[in-house]
């Protein structure tokens, strides 16, 4: 608990440092000292808001004076470090099981887009769930290896359309992809491509990134989409 206090406080520092550049814009009537608690009472607001924490202001406020002033502590100071654990632990099973069901839920309602998609002329299912459809064909003499490097272009989108990354976003110059070191998806949908193809590809959760998601871009069991040119192999 120690090393998160640590660490929040660290953030609220940076967050201080990185607001200095605006110094000038600030309100003179407020001293450095007032603006640097203030700031920090900002980000530790956000990153408990961020945490789930329903957190009461007024006995915050007051727990923060009482250590300030070295008063008489409403609660046993000596608990804390306990108690703040089995807190933590407790916030920490409900996030789990708050993802898992969120998790279950697009999974669902990615079988749900998956069955009906099947029944689409243009797209082909393999063995393992993934679908793809052909956009447009290559040389059909060169496709690569699972052990292969290849160079792309690609954008991934979610099922409403969201794009969480392309190469687009990037600069929009090809990349360099190890078929070795990428989802399960990409390293069977682009074997079955020859160099100059375009394919979409419709990837489940199995073979994507699962129950635990990919930060906050793409959610716990997405089904994700991708529209991927294979320009070379390298």
């Amino acid at each position: 608990m120690k090393k998160q206090t640590i660490a929040l406080f660290c953030i609220a520092i940076l967050s201080i440092s990185c607001s200095e550049k605006n110094d000038s814009k600030e309100d003179s009537k407020y001293t450095d000292d007032q603006k640097a608690s203030y700031y920090i009472g900002l980000n530790m607001a956000q990153n408990m808001k961020q945490e789930g924490f329903k957190v009461d202001a007024d006995l915050l406020a007051q727990a923060i004076k009482e250590e300030m002033e070295g008063k008489e502590k409403l609660m046993p100071a000596e608990e804390m470090n306990t108690f703040m654990q089995e807190f933590m632990q407790k916030q920490s099973e409900k996030k789990q099981s708050a993802a898992g069901l969120q998790a279950e839920e697009n999974k669902k309602k990615g079988l749900d887009f998956l069955t009906k998609n099947k029944s689409n002329p243009k797209v082909k299912t393999t063995a393992s769930g993934l679908q793809y459809e052909v956009l447009q064909e290559g040389d059909g003499k060169t496709k690569p290896k699972a052990s292969d490097v290849v160079q792309v272009k690609y954008t991934g989108k979610l099922m409403d359309g969201t794009v969480f990354d392309s190469t687009d976003k990037n600069g929009g110059a090809p990349m360099d992809i190890n078929l070795s070191g990428v989802i399960k998806g990409w390293t069977e949908g682009i074997q079955l491509m020859s160099t100059g193809s375009k394919y979409r590809f419709y990837i489940p959760s199995d073979l994507a990134y699962g129950d635990q998601g990919a930060g906050g871009a793409i959610p716990a069991g997405a089904t994700i989409i991708f529209d991927v040119e294979l320009v070379s192999i390298k």
